[in-house]
């Protein structure tokens, strides 16, 4: 009932509510595929060259692809949010 009066006296700030909720839980999910790139140190063109290479018949390249580059979640972020210090993370890298 309550918000029956709320949806007749205030239609247009329903609206905009309803609105915003969409675009904060779309926002929400590009920043989670992002983040996911980031942790797996890739960018979104090697995501699409895989998923496609994969759904290929002969996916023998795609059950074998090894990224490079992919260290782990935590020396990939800190990669990716803190790149003056690149040189430092190599380093540590390769002594480990």
């Amino acid at each position: 009932m309550c918000f029956q009066l709320f949806v007749a006296y205030y239609p247009r700030l329903v609206i905009l509510l309803i609105a915003l909720v969409i675009l904060v839980v779309i926002t929400c999910v590009y920043t989670v595929y992002h983040f996911m790139l980031a942790a797996t140190n890739q960018t979104v063109n090697e995501r699409y060259k895989l998923y496609y290479l994969s759904k290929a018949e002969n996916n023998m390249a795609a059950q074998t692809h090894i990224n490079c580059y992919d260290r782990s979640i935590l020396l990939n972020l800190l990669e990716e949010f803190f790149p003056l210090q690149r040189a430092w993370f190599s380093h540590k890298h390769k002594t480990m």
